[in-house]
């Protein structure tokens, strides 16, 4: 196979709506070193039509030989890729105009780095009012230096509720990551990438294990698709409808909840809980990752979350349960893990005080913000509800890319 610089990766079943979109946003770069494999999971709608529309030697298309879980189409499509540098884009997500020429630039500058994250910008489609209101995309470009991160750290913050999914490096949409680590990953794993339900969270756990620093970007390099076919809106991750089929060398068949972990919780949706179910699926994680210190942080973390969402956000809790149900449940996993409910309740108060801080320096850095938008050009921001002028993130993109020399806010 032709090596390439790039690979992008676009596993897709029945969102043909936003394929088409999500592969302009991709093929639209006057960019050559890369490809675009896309998987098309046994779809049932148009999807055929919309990847028959393009003619494109960077774009290849191919089809699992059974139908699979979201996960395992990732790993299928991770045994294809030929790029010296993989990102999985979701089927709703895109590329922002100039994403290729940026990682060249950063590439060459940090030679030694093996994991790239980057500031997302957000792109909402139509049908999912009910969790984001009427905003249609989120871009905000304020050219801040890049960082390189501490990945230990990051990770414990993780574990702790303390960092969103989306300020942490992945290999989806929103992280770029070196084939090399993919393969070294790989190799001491059982030959998979992914042990867990939830592949964009259980990547953030395997990579940041795995490495000592990371790169942050704090320029937009993705748009992140919110629509109302994603994954992340239901608990249909759970359901394996092959499990007993015939089995490949590319299929996991260990990917079912920890049973050291409560199913109802992990079901609601609440980071920290995700982020230590993929930690003990983890094949080689050391132990240190599992110790009762970081138990306190998970449960702790997990009650103030839940208490947010229900004041905040209840409708992005995606199971219905009672707070006594909850508080239950939280319960039954500091008796099954012989933690003190004492010390949890310290541990809740301590995160609960690191919440509201964090609420206050989000919004001293808005205001920075806002200042720095009143006396700097240097800047570029493209906020927007009006559907009809932006009714997909290439038209978006077509935007960004005539005024990239200009200061611009559009509400």
């Amino acid at each position: 196979m032709i090596s390439v610089k790039y690979s992008i990766l676009i596993p897709t079943f029945n969102k043909c709506e936003y394929l088409y979109h999500t592969i302009k946003s991709v093929l639209n770069s006057n960019y050559h070193d890369f490809e675009v494999l896309v998987s098309d999971d046994h779809s049932t709608d148009l999807t055929s039509e919309i990847l028959s529309k393009f003619n494109d030697q960077r774009l290849k298309i191919i089809k699992p030989p059974i139908k699979l879980t979201q996960t395992k189409n990732y790993e299928f499509l991770l045994t294809k890729a030929n790029g010296k540098w993989v990102t999985i884009l979701g089927d709703d997500d895109g590329l922002q105009p100039y994403f290729f020429e940026t990682l060249d630039k950063y590439i060459n500058k940090y030679r030694d780095i093996e994991l790239i994250h980057s500031k997302p910008a957000f792109y909402y489609w139509d049908n999912v009012e009910d969790i984001y209101g009427t905003r249609v995309c989120d871009y905000q470009n304020f050219f801040r230096k890049e960082k390189i991160k501490n990945s230990k750290l990051s990770l414990l913050f993780a574990l702790a509720g303390l960092r969103q999914r989306t300020s942490l490096p992945m290999i989806y949409t929103s992280g770029v990551v070196k084939i090399d680590l993919v393969k070294k990953i790989k190799l001491r794993s059982n030959n998979f990438f992914f042990h867990s339900v939830i592949p964009d969270y259980y990547s953030m756990i395997t990579l940041l294990f795995e490495t000592k620093k990371y790169l942050s970007i704090n320029e937009p390099l993705f748009w992140v698709g919110s629509s109302s076919k994603s994954a992340g809106r239901g608990v249909k991750i759970y359901i394996d409808v092959n499990k007993s089929v015939k089995k490949f060398d590319f299929i996991n068949e260990n990917l079912e909840v920890s049973k050291n972990i409560s199913i109802k919780l992990h079901q609601i949706g609440i980071s920290s809980i995700y982020f230590y179910e993929c930690v003990l699926k983890h094949p080689y994680i050391s132990k240190n990752w599992k110790n009762s210190l970081i138990k306190y942080f998970v449960y702790a973390s997990s009650e103030v979350i839940f208490e947010n969402l229900r004041k905040n956000n209840p409708e992005t809790i995606k199971i219905k349960i009672s707070n006594k149900e909850f508080l239950d449940e939280i319960l039954e996993e500091l008796k099954k893990n012989n933690l003190s409910l004492n010390l949890h309740k310290f541990f809740k108060i301590m995160i609960y005080l690191i919440f509201k801080i964090k609420k206050i320096n989000i919004f001293l850095l808005r205001f920075i913000k806002y200042i720095f938008k009143l006396i700097s050009n240097n800047y570029l921001i493209l906020v927007s509800h009006d559907r009809k002028k932006f009714p997909d993130f290439n038209i978006c993109n077509n935007y960004i890319k005539e005024k990239l020399t200009k200061p611009i806010f559009i509400k």
